[in-house]
């Protein structure tokens, strides 16, 4: 299980809901820069699509080894946040060419002797920050439900790496309840390639600095006395064995552990990644 190749015949699937509440238009660090939670989400999803595509390269142009999905959540609105409006997957030949602008970021790497340098770099924009009105995450779970199902029973992706789903938000839904809530992610993470289930992760942000953050719980014991950061570690699948050595060493545990797709009190820098690990399926390329 989990260990099908990554190839052009067989693709795997990346789909993205970001929660784009009044709340995200608090302001956070990214960077060394200051934006809004909205803006530092967007940017971190534009890395990794952009990340993605250059996994994708060849001499010859670029390989569709991955349909991505990213949509967003407020009010009552549950939308496609992709340049194309009548797809709701992109490949990395469609998105190439096909963003609507590039920025300049300062971008922060980690030297080998430990210091930091940061560069500034252009950043192609495929995503647009939004924030404003409440958090209907139940609907946003229900329409990921229904994309991931017909995603899998596509007879093409019949045996592909199954889906993997990440949920950004930074706070409770607006729209239901534990039961509820807990109930369509179990449907989504039941959902299957005959390589395995679809893995569903859920990031919460935060932009409180004294607040500890919890990278891929190994329990439950290790986040908050909080009812909600419990009911995301339900929410959230366990991480197969292929996950293990990078989760690991982002964790700073010495041994590895059974790990949940769950990150509570996340930074920024948290939230890439972790990304960066839910897409480590590029070892299984082609």
């Amino acid at each position: 299980m989990y260990r099908a190749r990554i190839t052009r015949k067989n693709p795997t699937a990346f789909i993205i809901f970001i929660d784009q509440s009044g709340s995200m238009e608090e302001f956070t660090m990214f960077n060394n820069q200051q934006m809004t939670k909205a803006e530092a989400v967007a940017l971190a999803v534009n890395m990794m699509i952009t990340e993605l595509i250059n996994r994708s390269r060849k001499d010859t142009g670029y390989a569709d080894y991955f349909e991505i999905a990213v949509f967003g959540y407020h009010g009552n609105e549950i939308n496609s946040l992709l340049p194309s409006s009548k797809k709701i997957f992109m490949t990395p030949s469609q998105l190439v060419g096909s963003e609507l602008s590039k920025i300049k970021i300062n971008k922060e790497r980690i030297l080998p002797d430990g210091r930091s340098m940061v560069s500034v770099v252009e950043q192609k924009i495929w995503v647009q920050p939004f924030s404003g009105g409440k958090t209907p995450m139940y609907e946003a779970l229900l329409r990921c439900y229904d994309i991931v199902k017909k995603w899998c029973a596509d007879k093409r992706h019949r045996h592909s790496y199954p889906p993997t789903i990440f949920n950004i938000t930074d706070g409770e839904a607006s729209d239901g309840d534990d039961r509820r809530l807990s109930d369509i992610a179990g449907c989504i993470k039941e959902l299957s390639t005959m390589d395995g289930n679809a893995l569903m992760m859920n990031i919460h942000i935060s932009t409180n600095i004294n607040a500890a953050s919890v990278l891929f719980a190994r329990d439950k014991s290790e986040l908050p006395d909080e009812n909600y950061a419990r009911l995301l570690y339900d929410m959230s699948s366990i991480m197969p064995d292929i996950y293990g050595d990078s989760i690991a060493d982002l964790r700073g545990d010495a041994q590895r552990g059974v790990y949940r797709g769950i990150s509570y009190n996340a930074g920024m820098t948290d939230l890439v990644s972790m990304m960066n690990i839910g897409s480590v399926t590029v070892n299984l390329l082609d």
